[in-house]
């Protein structure tokens, strides 16, 4: 990873400033990865799959990124309101106001309730059972969203409960494409453990019964990585090296198969450094050679989320800001971005009012935000 000079660092609140002088506590960390990943989710949601994506002049320019740029960028970052009805996989409320949340943060209720419900017993039946029971902890004006949001989602849960009327086997879920889907309720995961990231690739994989083929083990091992990053080192280095390295299913050493996460990290760092430092010809790189049908399979987030990291020398809030003008699936890709700025750096490394909109209407709309599940968390 290349070292920021001190010099470009100006532009952040003297929160952050501080935290990188004196490292972020360990609840700070995890705090950082709740409140960052929601912050992702509410920020990419009222951009997500617009089709151009609004882009700035610093990513539309032919030269390589600046610091000046940079600074540009970070500015740029913010929450807005959303330009549309709700959506069953978006928001659940009709225009609804800045910091609002979408799927892939109310999945992350989901691991919460559990945890609430289910205390000592973080199973996968369990798990499965709090999807289905999700529909009454809501408020009754969400449940027909649930309605239309539940059915690809509740033939695969059914299954693993062992049930087989409107139910399908897991495979069969999103039509066999291994998606990200586990990203969005289980990184969370890394906080219960972060001294152990095998432990957590382990509970990752076992929860995530829709998680198919390879996206078992690139959406676990994010996770892995989650949990290093939240150890006092962490850092974009050695959240990588979890990664690659904590591999308790043997996926390095399949015969005559390479591991696919190794394929698409390496990826990742491939496109950055043919890009040349320019933004736009990483965004022509991403669009044209991902591999992908749907943005939303399991590898996309990863790479994306990776090469606009070091594009923009891990400038935090400019990395947001590009992951919202390449477009595409911007709330899973920012929820992922977020979760590990906040788990390397803390949670000052996003603006407090930001942290506050997000929270408020978390509370507001569910009724809960990261501080009803970080007092959770410190009570298990």
């Amino acid at each position: 990873m290349k070292i920021i000079p001190l010099i470009c660092l100006a532009w952040l609140a003297p929160a952050y400033l501080l935290s990188q002088i004196q490292a972020p506590s360990a609840e700070d960390k995890i705090q950082g990865m709740l409140i960052g990943s929601a912050i992702g989710d509410a920020a990419g949601g009222p951009v997500e799959f617009v089709h151009p994506p609004i882009r700035s002049k610093w990513t539309t320019t032919s030269d390589k990124v600046t610091a000046e740029a940079l600074v540009g960028l970070s500015e740029l970052f913010s929450l807005t309101k959303y330009p549309k009805k709700a959506e069953p996989f978006a928001q659940w409320e009709d225009y609804a106001p800045a910091g609002t949340i979408t799927d892939d943060t109310r999945f992350k209720i989901i691991v919460f309730n559990t945890l609430k419900n289910y205390p000592g017993m973080l199973t996968q039946e369990n798990f499965a059972r709090s999807v289905l029971e999700f529909r009454d902890e809501l408020p009754e004006k969400y449940q027909d969203n649930f309605d239309e949001w539940i059915p690809e989602i509740e033939y695969a849960t059914r299954w693993a409960l062992g049930e087989r009327e409107n139910a399908y086997p897991v495979e069969r879920i999103w039509g066999g494409i291994p998606t990200m889907e586990g990203q969005m309720p289980f990184l969370p995961i890394a906080a219960l453990h972060p001294e152990d990231p095998e432990w957590c690739y382990l509970k990752t994989y076992e929860l995530g019964y829709f998680d198919i083929g390879v996206a078992k083990d690139m959406n676990s091992a994010l996770v892995a990585g989650l949990a290093r990053a939240l150890q006092p080192d962490g850092s974009w280095e050695n959240l990588e090296e979890a990664m690659r390295s904590v591999d308790p299913y043997g996926y390095n050493r399949t015969l005559y198969v390479n591991r696919e996460l190794t394929k698409w990290l390496d990826t990742a760092h491939s496109f950055a450094a043919r890009s040349g430092g320019n933004i736009a010809r990483l965004f022509s790189i991403l669009e044209n050679e991902l591999q992908c049908t749907y943005w939303w399979e399991a590898w996309v987030p990863i790479v994306v989320v990776f090469a606009v990291a070091e594009v923009a020398d891990y400038h935090p809030l400019a990395s947001m800001q590009i992951i919202m003008e390449f477009g595409h699936d911007t709330d899973s890709y920012a929820q992922v971005l977020g979760a590990i700025l906040g788990a390397i750096h803390g949670k000052d490394v996003f603006p407090e009012e930001m942290r506050n909109t997000v929270n408020h209407q978390m509370k507001e709309q569910f009724g809960q935000d990261v501080n009803t599940w970080m007092d959770l968390l410190q009570n298990l």
